[in-house]
Order: C-alpha cells, then sequence, then structure tokens
C-alpha cells in the first residue's frame, strides 16, 4: 500500500510552564549570565508576560528601568532585547548546547507582509520534527445498492409540498443535530487543565494553555502592587496535589489595603475555580508581645509524591516588620504538619534534590541578624522543625520552637563595598543542577554582588565577582579619593564561607582549582 508522510515530535504534549520557568533558571545561573543583572531583569519580565501578546514597550519601561521611565524609549527597549538576544545566542553556543528547550526573541519588526510577530519570547522544544511513514487511508468505497432503505420503508409525503415540508424539517433537524454534536465535542475536547494566571483590577483570571479562560475570582480588597511586581507566575502554583488525576490550582494572595498590617494567605482552589481551602500565618511569638502577627509569604513550592507518602507544600513567610521568618511544611489539606523558624529575613526558597535520592531538600537564602551575613539555610523536608541557634546574639533567639536539624548553615563574607554602605550583604536567589549549587550576595543597592558555585556537599567550587559589583566597587572608592580596585587578593575573601551546622569544620572545604 503507498504511504504518506505526516510530521511529528519526540515530544507528546507542548512545554509546560514550569519546564520553561526552569530553563529559564538555568539560564540565569549560567556563567554566560553572570553579572548581566539588567538583562536577567528582562528576561523575567519577558517570561511573565510569556503568555500575552500585549506587552508593549512602555510597560518593559516601567519594570526595567522605573527610575528612568522619563528618558527611555521604544529604542531603548529595542538596544536591550537586541543585547538579550545576542546574550541567549552566546548561552546556546556554550554552556546550553545540549539544552532541551530553546528560548528565543522573534524579530518583531514588521516585514514586507504587514503581519507583526506579536511574541517577544518563544520556548520551544530543541528536538526537531522528524518524518515518519503513515499507512495512506484507503478512499471510501461506495456502499452496495441493496444497503439503501427499500421504498416502502421510506415514510412518504402526500403531496409535492408535504414532501417540500418533510425534506426541510428533516434538514432543520440534521442540522440541529450538527451543531449539537460540535457543541458537546466542544466541551469534551476544551482543555480544562489551568495553566496560566493574570490579574485585572481585583480579579484573579485562571485560563488553560490555549489563553482561553476557564474561571476567575475576585477579591474584595484588591491587591498588593508591590507583592505582584515580578509578575503573577512567581506567586502561582498548578498541578495534580492530592494524586487523583486533578489539577488544583495555589495561589498566594496578598491585599493591597495597608499591606503590612494584613498577612498573606495561600488559597488552594480546584481546577474548576472552587476554593478548598485556605492556609495564613497569624501564630504569636515571644518577645514580640504588642505587635500584631502580620507574616508576608515570601515563596512556596510543592514536594511531589513518593512512595505512597502524599504531596506536601512548603511556604516561606517573614514577619513584618520584625526579624523572624518561618519556613513550614503543609499537608495536601492545608495544615500544618511542621516548622522551622530563623532569627532574619528568608527572602528566597528553592527546593532540589541535592543528594539524588528524588526527595527534594529545602534551601532558603536571606540574612541572618545575629551575625549581619548573608545566609543560606538548607533542611531535609522530614527535618522541618526547631529554631536557628544564635550564639552570637542571644537577644534575639526565637525560643520555645525546639532544636533546630539543619543539614546546613551557611554565612557568607562582606565585602568593603557591602561594610562601607550597608548594614548587611544579603543573599539572592538559588539554583540547583547536575549536583552544584549556583548562588550569588547582594553586596550594594546598585547591582549584583559575588557569585558562588557549591557542590551538593557544600564544598565551595568557584567564586567571582559580577562585573557590575567591580564596576560599582572601583568608582564608590575613586569618588571617595582612596583609589582601591577590586583585586584577586580580595576575592580569596569571598572563599572563606563559614558552617554554623553540617560541616566538619568552621569553613567550608574549598575546592577551586
Amino acid at each position: 500500500m503507498p504511504l504518506r508522510w505526516r510530521r511529528t515530535s519526540n515530544r507528546s504534549s507542548p512545554l509546560d510552564r514550569a519546564e520553561i520557568q526552569q530553563q529559564v533558571d538555568k539560564i540565569v545561573a549560567s556563567r554566560s549570565f553572570a553579572g548581566k543583572s539588567q538583562l536577567i531583569k528582562l528576561l523575567k519580565i519577558l517570561l511573565d508576560h510569556l503568555d500575552s501578546s500585549t506587552l508593549k514597550p512602555d510597560r518593559v519601561i516601567r519594570e526595567v528601568w522605573p527610575d528612568e521611565i522619563k528618558t527611555k524609549t521604544s529604542a531603548d527597549v529595542a538596544t536591550e532585547m537586541n543585547r538579550l538576544r545576542k546574550a541567549l545566542d552566546s548561552y546556546y553556543a556554550a554552556e546550553g548546547a545540549s539544552d532541551a528547550i530553546v528560548i528565543t526573541l522573534p524579530n518583531r519588526a514588521v516585514p514586507a507582509s504587514g503581519v507583526r510577530e506579536k511574541r517577544w519570547m518563544v520556548a520551544q522544544p530543541r528536538v526537531p520534527a522528524q518524518e515518519v511513514p503513515e499507512e495512506e487511508v484507503p478512499p471510501t468505497e461506495a456502499a452496495p445498492a441493496q444497503l439503501a432503505p427499500a421504498r416502502d420503508e421510506v415514510p412518504q409525503p402526500a403531496s409535492r409540498t408535504g414532501r417540500r415540508l418533510w425534506l426541510m424539517n428533516l434538514g432543520i433537524a440534521a442540522a440541529l443535530l450538527v451543531v449539537a454534536g460540535l457543541f458537546l465535542a466542544g466541551l469534551i475536547t476544551r482543555d480544562r487543565r489551568p495553566y496560566a494566571a493574570r490579574i485585572e483590577g481585583s480579579t484573579l483570571i485562571i485560563s488553560n494553555q490555549k489563553g482561553e479562560e476557564l474561571w476567575r475570582k475576585s477579591f474584595s480588597d484588591g491587591f498588593w502592587p508591590q507583592y505582584y511586581q515580578q509578575g503573577v507566575a512567581q506567586r502561582v502554583w498548578f498541578g495534580d496535589l492530592k494524586g487523583d488525576s486533578q489539577y488544583e490550582v495555589l495561589f498566594a494572595y496578598h491585599p493591597a489595603s495597608n499591606p503590612l498590617s494584613h498577612s498573606s494567605t495561600l488559597f488552594c482552589f480546584s481546577g474548576r475555580g472552587k476554593e478548598l481551602w485556605r492556609w495564613s500565618l497569624k501564630r504569636p511569638l515571644p518577645g514580640l508581645e504588642g505587635d500584631p502577627p502580620t507574616y508576608e509569604i515570601k515563596g512556596f513550592g510543592v514536594l511531589p509524591r513518593m512512595l505512597g507518602k502524599p504531596s506536601q507544600i512548603v511556604t516561606l513567610s517573614i514577619h513584618n516588620p520584625w526579624m523572624p521568618s518561618q519556613i513550614a511544611l503543609l499537608g495536601s489539606d492545608g495544615r500544618l504538619v511542621s516548622e522551622y523558624w530563623h532569627s532574619g529575613h528568608l527572602d528566597y526558597l528553592t527546593l532540589g534534590d541535592l543528594d539524588g535520592d528524588g526527595q527534594r531538600e529545602i534551601i532558603a537564602t536571606g540574612i541572618s541578624n545575629g551575625y549581619h551575613q548573608a545566609t543560606m539555610i538548607v533542611l531535609d523536608s522530614d527535618q522541618v522543625n526547631g529554631a536557628s541557634i544564635e550564639k552570637a546574639r542571644p537577644e534575639i533567639q526565637i525560643h520555645g520552637m525546639g532544636t533546630p536539624h539543619e543539614r546546613a548553615r551557611l554565612l557568607f563574607p562582606r565585602s568593603d563595598l557591602n561594610f562601607a554602605k550597608a548594614p548587611y550583604n544579603e543573599g539572592m536567589g538559588v539554583t540547583f543542577e547536575n549536583g552544584e549549587i549556583r548562588f550569588w550576595t547582594k553586596e550594594c543597592s546598585q547591582g549584583d554582588g559575588i557569585w558562588y558555585e557549591l557542590d551538593n556537599h557544600f564544598r565551595l567550587l568557584h567564586v567571582e565577582a559580577g562585573d557590575l559589583f567591580r564596576s560599582v566597587h572601583d568608582e564608590y572608592y575613586r569618588k571617595e579619593k582612596k583609589p582601591h580596585l577590586f583585586n584577586p587578593e580580595e576575592l580569596e575573601q569571598f572563599e572563606k564561607v563559614r558552617c554554623l551546622a553540617g560541616c566538619p569544620g568552621d569553613y567550608v572545604a574549598v575546592d577551586i582549582h
């Protein structure tokens, strides 16, 4: 039988949001993007608007250059997009040469056809489509004459007018059947799985992968813009939480009205928009009497099911305005399972399988108030308990929580620029891949800082200063009339990463070649 060819791909479904987010995180953590904080910011903005074709240059200007809105134009946006395009090309030519997902920036100039590409960013699987043979479907043969109904089996109208009415009614009935069939087919084939979220006014709107609205939820207290300035995607999760093949939606909500006197709330909705439960941290702490227990959820993630163990949710919350932070472990029903407390704001949460056993560990980064330094806390998901031990400053010890079981607790050195301009440096976001942890500390408000790479046993593999940090550092000391260029000897000081828990000595081992 002759063959015809059809196009297929190694992928059975389109890329989902989590895959694209993971790829962007990998790019951001790469050496190709080290020190390129402006391009990283632009890339994350494009990711937040991946499902929107209405993003305008003025919106990009407001988010990329909030302090230079009046001086920046569309030409600046185009220049920055071109820089990002070249940076992505460099990444995929080296570190990302084998990545399964390719991020590209389409040319949005209007071509001769007059049809403009609306998307700002595109994510596609790298594997090219392949051609596979498919048996040709034989043409439909004419039905044998003997299968036609006998004449006396078909009701015959009494007259020509009656025949016309009969045929017309028959046609109407057939048309109605076709319409009903198409309607039912649409209901059956429509993708009901939640995929993306957006905020319009005081309403949260959930849509599927095609951009079709599934449901909406209004919040009478509105949304705090600052809480969602990095995009709604940072505050929402979609997936099968209960293991019943039904999708749930987790959404971190912060009201707009007087945000410092209202706590964030984690909502869980069904795939159809029914509220299943809500959780909010309202625990008063000893030593903070008289202060309302207001907490902001900085991040959350989901630990997948393992060996019959149901999914669990990890939340990271900070007290406003004081220093305590809580890492909480919630069941899939929203009930508190266990909690760990830390003296100092932890602003970033990452879940990663550090030892390859299939179970994800919890990594939180931010500030240690007891040492005025950037910190990293690593917990096993079955040891989320206790409170950080504050020997340096016993007065900020959080009491009544028990002994902590930290897999690691690290402190990162401060730069001389940080000592001159800020009360502490700050631990920023973490990415984990191929057994290595990549992390950076913010040393000043103007830009990036010091980049670190550690293995899964917390041995230091690499440390470097970002380009923007070096520039700000040298310019600051030039203006202070104390010429002091950042040098290799100063960089070596950042190898002294202190270890308060989880290491055989007081400092992490250094394995820099």
